[in-house]
């Protein structure tokens, strides 16, 4: 894993800021201090394998994009390489990817550009009847880094880009069946949405995060006629998932987890779930 040996210990310092700190307390407890101190820590003490074997293990527990496509006849080969990195762990269902992707920014009083470069994990499985890209969010705050009020004006790479590297076609899978089904067995509820109507394009929000389905069965009886573009889920705390919230956009087979998930019934769960149920 060239990427991972040759990087300096601020970048995998950087990667490592991608998990949360809950995870470092649980499995690191002698290491001390904040998370940008016990991530440096780590760093520097672990050799690139285990930094690999950390991305992995815990991949589940990370902000994500999600995209699903419909696994095409025949065998599915994974790239040793995309754009800027490369596949550091995997078999013929998984490939784990580190990308290096960089941030322009721009700083001010005084005008000044300056370059932030990161490692940015990427896991494709193949799994049943898909194939799963899911990308670690990358929403840095780059003010963190400098003392100076500053923006971003580029990013080096997208994840389109890396989408048309891994070259999986353009069949994204439609989630509506998953999804709806587990909505009306109330493993999660929607406080807004937005759906496709049979002319134009319409938004719901309920007043204070209230659920739809409890609270408006009306419009939700209208959800589960209609195309859902861009909904937030709740899940129930009944559910007693690690998970507790998450975007989907049915038709374009594509998910969101904005929060940090505990250790179970974290991403990889609910992933699953909704596939299983789309079936």
């Amino acid at each position: 894993m060239p990427i991972l040996d040759n990087a300096p210990i601020q970048d995998r310092k950087r990667l490592l800021e991608l998990f949360p700190i809950a995870i470092f307390r649980e499995v690191l407890p002698e290491l001390k201090g904040t998370k940008e101190e016990v991530c440096y820590a780590y760093a520097a003490l672990a050799t690139p394998a285990q930094v690999g074997a950390f991305v992995r293990t815990h991949f589940g527990r990370c902000k994500q994009h999600v995209y699903i496509f419909n696994r095409p006849d025949g065998t599915v080969a994974l790239p040793n390489a995309v754009t800027s990195g490369e596949k550091i762990a995997g078999d013929g269902n998984e490939g784990l990817y580190i990308i290096r992707t960089s941030y322009r920014v721009v700083l001010r009083d005084p005008l000044e550009e300056m370059e932030l470069e990161f490692l940015w994990p990427v896991l494709v499985q193949v799994k049943g009847h898909h194939i799963i890209v899911r990308f670690v969010a990358l929403e840095k705050d780059v003010s963190s880094y400098f003392e100076r009020q500053c923006y971003v004006v580029r990013k080096s790479i997208e994840e389109k880009t890396v989408l048309a590297d891994l070259n999986l076609g353009n069949a994204r899978t439609d989630l509506h069946k998953g999804i709806k089904t587990m909505w009306d067995e109330k493993f999660m509820d929607s406080p807004r949405t937005k759906f496709k109507k049979p002319m134009s394009m319409a938004s719901e929000a309920m007043d204070e995060e209230l659920g739809i389905r409890a609270h408006n069965p009306e419009l939700y009886a209208t959800l589960l006629d209609s195309v859902l573009l861009n909904t937030l889920f709740v899940i129930e705390e009944a559910q007693h998932c690690g998970t507790s919230a998450f975007l989907a956009d049915c038709v374009n087979g594509f998910l969101a987890f904005p929060r940090y998930s505990e250790a179970e019934r974290n991403t990889d769960f609910v992933i699953d779930e909704i596939l299983r149920h789309n079936q």
